[in-house]
């Protein structure tokens, strides 16, 4: 009797001792990491304001990369919310939602997850540092309360290495994620971005190349632009839309592209305005900028197929239906390739990958791109998740004849005899 007298005495002792060390316990906790990066604020608050990268810079997925991952609400800001499930119990299922959104500022996520504790918050806090204030501290931060739960306050004496080792783990995903989007604060682009999806369209198309010089660079595009009215004049054509302008090769010494005019029998749709002309008549009005882009049409019809022959170093394609990134562009066009990457760094960080080759349409004349009031459209294909783009196919080559195709060293072909120098 005395010995199970003891062992009560013992185990109340027990209980005594927990309970007056868990009043003393810290009935919340936190636990912060930081990292810094030199990206603009605009790319690491956008992409910590949505869940479109969440898989890719939280470290949630670690622990079970097959478990189940919902949004609903808006994409953005407040409302913005993430809902997981795990066949693991080690991990369950629960929600994030943001519930506070500063732009450059904070961000602050509500947590349902499982565990104990009440109140669980994720915090992002965004610092300005280094030189000239170019680079971002974020500092994430986990709080919990745990009230009067003993339980829960002696569970906060793991939160360190439970929470701070995944926190630690997702900083590392979202520093290398950060390194993988250009360095362009497209936020002071004015007139926005957006995802567009446009219809295959039928096309002529001349490959070709030329200096690093704005008047090659012209003298080339007007040059090929010659051989493309050329065989739509003869074979009952007219443009379908602006003059497109696909990037193949930027590099320091030359610029590859290729000069695409998408194409409708002629009289089948809009007329341009009165007073308008085509590129290279005496008036030297802008053909490709009065033509407007024809009507919407069903993406999934086939597109009709001309019988095409082509001349010189054009090509008869037809263009498939894609998905794409775009904004406008008012300026020289010297400034386009820095557009180009405002657009893929605003696509990545939304979730979509650009692919295959950016290009522009041609608002305006050839000889005005240069002109500070030039306006172009640019475009970057994205690549959508669990989508094949097709590639564009080619249904009349250029003839192969002597000197009616680009030179071997890359030289624009030899335009008609009757196209003018480039103004």
């Amino acid at each position: 009797m005395t010995r199970v007298i003891e062992w009560i005495v013992s185990l109340l002792i027990v209980i005594a001792l927990f309970v007056v060390i868990g009043l003393f316990l810290p009935s919340k906790r936190t636990v912060s990491h930081s990292v810094e990066t030199n990206r603009p604020m605009s790319t690491v608050n956008d992409l910590l304001n949505g869940f479109a990268r969440f898989k890719d810079w939280n470290a949630l997925i670690n622990h079970d990369p097959r478990m189940q991952l919902t949004t609903s609400g808006p994409e953005s800001g407040v409302g913005a919310k993430l809902d997981f499930s795990s066949a693991q119990r080690s991990v369950g299922s629960g929600s994030w939602e943001i519930t506070q959104s500063e732009p450059g500022e904070r961000i602050v996520y509500s947590l349902d997850v499982p565990g104990r504790g009440e109140s669980k918050r994720m915090t992002f806090r965004f610092e300005r540092t280094g030189q000239r204030n170019q680079n971002v501290k974020i500092t994430q931060r986990y709080t919990v309360d745990y009230g009067w739960n003993l339980m829960g306050r002696y569970a906060g004496l793991y939160v360190t290495r439970e929470i701070g080792d995944d926190i630690k783990r997702g900083l590392g995903k979202l520093s290398n994620l950060l390194a993988t989007i250009p360095r362009f604060d497209y936020s002071q682009h004015e007139p926005g971005f957006a995802f567009v999806d446009l219809p295959g369209t039928n096309a002529l198309l001349v490959t070709t190349a030329a200096k690093r010089a704005n008047e090659e660079i012209a003298f080339a595009m007007t040059s090929q632009l010659k051989w493309i009215e050329q065989v739509m004049e003869k074979n009952g054509l007219e443009p379908a839309g602006p003059l497109r302008i696909v990037t193949n090769e930027f590099s320091t010494d030359a610029y590859g592209f290729d000069v695409v005019m998408p194409i409708r029998r002629k009289g089948t749709g809009p007329v341009p305005a009165a007073g308008e002309v085509a590129e290279g008549d005496d008036a030297g009005a802008p053909a490709v900028a009065a033509v407007e882009p024809a009507a919407p049409v069903d993406p999934n019809a086939p597109l009709e197929r001309f019988d095409v022959k082509v001349e010189g170093p054009v090509v008869y394609v037809q263009l498939p239906t894609i998905r794409a990134a775009t904004t406008t562009f008012t300026g020289p066009s010297p400034g386009l390739p820095r557009i180009r990457d405002l657009v893929r760094a605003w696509s990545m960080v939304r979730g979509f990958e650009t692919t295959d080759r950016p290009y522009e349409e041609y608002l305006g004349p050839i000889k005005d791109m240069l002109s500070e009031e030039a306006e172009f459209r640019v475009f970057w294909p994205i690549q959508v998740p669990g989508v094949t783009t097709p590639a564009p196919v080619v249904l009349a080559p250029p003839p192969a004849e002597p000197g009616s195709e680009a030179s071997p060293d890359g030289a624009p072909a030899e335009a008609p005899a009757e196209a003018p120098a480039a103004g």
